[in-house]
């Protein structure tokens, strides 16, 4: 099916404003262009149609999990963000400044921060798991294989 956008729900501890506030950024901007084309003279059609050309590459309707999208995101040119350090870094980037402080979302600083926090955010939830599993190893795993080998 083509017609479907797929949007995951944020974690039990997150609050969803944060990507609501990105999603609408996204939109506004894409708004923002659509508009400037109008204004600049070109037909509702031919603008509409001219944004769709410039951006159907970012359209797949394929199996977004399966080994086939990785691929197909690196010949579109498109980013494949698979670890939270580097979606941060991917938040903070010029571009991403340069939209935010376009729209009047954030400034170059707030990006700074915000990045910032998720960082910490991030660097603090590995350590509280790393933590529970290397107590749940030593408290648990480790006597019942002690345990087993001594029989």
């Amino acid at each position: 099916c083509g017609n479907r956008f797929e949007f995951r729900a944020v974690g039990s501890s997150q609050n969803c404003s944060f990507p609501i506030a990105i999603c609408n950024t996204i939109f506004a901007s894409g708004m923002s262009a659509l508009s400037g084309l109008i204004e600049g003279g070109m037909s509702h059609r031919d603008a509409v149609a001219k944004l769709y050309k410039d951006n159907r590459h970012v359209i797949f309707t394929g199996n977004g999990y399966s080994a086939e999208w990785p691929v197909e995101a690196q010949k579109r040119g498109l980013p494949n963000l698979t670890t939270t350090p580097v979606a941060v870094a991917t938040f903070n980037s010029p571009k991403a400044k340069t939209l935010f402080k376009s729209m009047n979302i954030f400034s170059n600083e707030e990006c700074d921060a915000r990045a910032e926090i998720m960082f910490e955010n991030y660097v603090t939830t590995l350590n509280i798991e790393v933590g529970t599993l290397i107590d749940m190893v030593e408290t648990g795993i480790l006597p019942a294989c002690a345990k087993d080998m001594a029989k």
